[in-house]
């Protein structure tokens, strides 16, 4: 059976998102048991008020980690399916935001040597996992193919 949009969505949001903020980064025992759990539909994905509110403290660029200049990036530019709004941004820092320019969050993530999947920044991926589960959910592709992370914002879910 192939992997779907869904299953890649949820695998992970229980991954990088939930198994790092209770302390299981790494655990995969806990990682597969949060996967299943979302994909029955017993657990939820958080709504985009936890990412809002550490955005709102945040003095420090949600990429790197660097202080200073720091300016409000999308995540997901609008040109690659990511939509108005702050759930769609984060604090970076020029250096960061020069860095990814127009790519999407993983797109740029992965284009850059020695960086990986389980690497990818905590608020950032989470936002970026919440806003491709329903531009899919709007666009009834949850069941549809997926290859990899990579491909969650396919030109069938862009906005215009």
């Amino acid at each position: 059976m192939p992997r779907i949009t869904a299953d890649y969505i949820y695998y992970y949001y229980a991954k990088l998102v939930i198994a790092p903020a209770a302390g299981e980064a790494g655990n995969y025992r806990f990682i597969m048991d949060r996967y299943k759990r979302l994909r029955d539909g017993t657990l939820q994905m958080s709504h985009y008020d936890r990412e809002l509110l550490a955005l709102a403290g945040a003095d420090a660029c949600a990429y790197c980690g660097a202080k200073g200049d720091l300016r409000a990036e999308p995540v997901v530019p609008r040109a690659s399916g990511g939509p108005l709004g702050l759930q769609n941004s984060v604090l970076t820092c020029q250096e960061c935001a020069a860095e990814k320019g127009v790519r999407d969050l993983v797109e740029w993530w992965l284009s850059r040597a020695g960086r990986d999947l389980d690497n990818l920044p905590r608020l950032p991926i989470g936002l970026y996992l919440k806003m491709a589960f329903e531009a899919h959910q709007t666009h009834f592709t949850l069941n549809s193919p997926c290859q990899s992370l990579a491909g969650l914002f396919p030109q069938h879910t862009r906005g215009g």
